[in-house]
């Protein structure tokens, strides 16, 4: 009869430094994970816990002192500076350089919030650039009229150059 061995034992293997050093790095990054998770759960209890301080003083605030004539004119005033802040300006000024001629120097740009009014003064040495960019400024989105007020010829670096000045009014969307 013949007899049939079996040997159970592993067979070893070259070391892989490579695997050994990619397994370590990736433990590490788990664990650096972790360690950063648990901070950031740390820091939004905390912050939960700060915004259910914060809610209760204002509430209790809120609900223990009516404002004060004087409080409620200032709160007013607040509110209407918020607002006029809070409005176009970034839309309004790439409209304004959407417009830009070469030829065309900005000397002032003057908005007021109050009547949705941009008044600009520029300098420009040919006359004809100024319905030129007249026309540019009528065609940009939030432009609704363009006025020309007025026009003065004056010397710039020692040239004939117009000074112009303009009334843009704007569309609030």
């Amino acid at each position: 009869m013949k007899t049939i061995h079996l040997n159970h034992r592993l067979h070893t293997s070259a070391p892989k430094p490579l695997a050994s050093f990619l397994l370590s790095v990736a433990v590490l990054a788990v664990l650096l994970s972790l360690f950063f998770l648990q901070q950031s759960n740390a820091r939004l209890a905390e912050l939960k816990q700060e915004k259910a301080r914060y809610s209760r003083t204002t509430e209790s605030k809120s609900t223990a002192q009516p404002l004060s004539e004087r409080e409620q004119a200032e709160l007013d005033a607040v509110n209407v500076a918020i607002n006029e802040i809070v409005r176009p300006w970034s839309q309004l000024f790439f409209a304004l350089e959407e417009s830009r001629f070469d030829s065309i120097n900005l000397v002032a740009i003057e908005p007021n919030a109050k009547t949705n009014t941009v008044q600009i003064i520029a300098i420009t040495s040919p006359v004809d650039e100024i319905l030129a960019y007249i026309d540019e400024l009528k065609k940009q989105a939030m432009v609704s009229s363009v006025s020309l007020l007025s026009t003065e010829s004056v010397r710039l670096d020692g040239k004939e150059a117009t000074q112009f000045e303009l009334l843009v009014t704007w569309v609030e969307h």
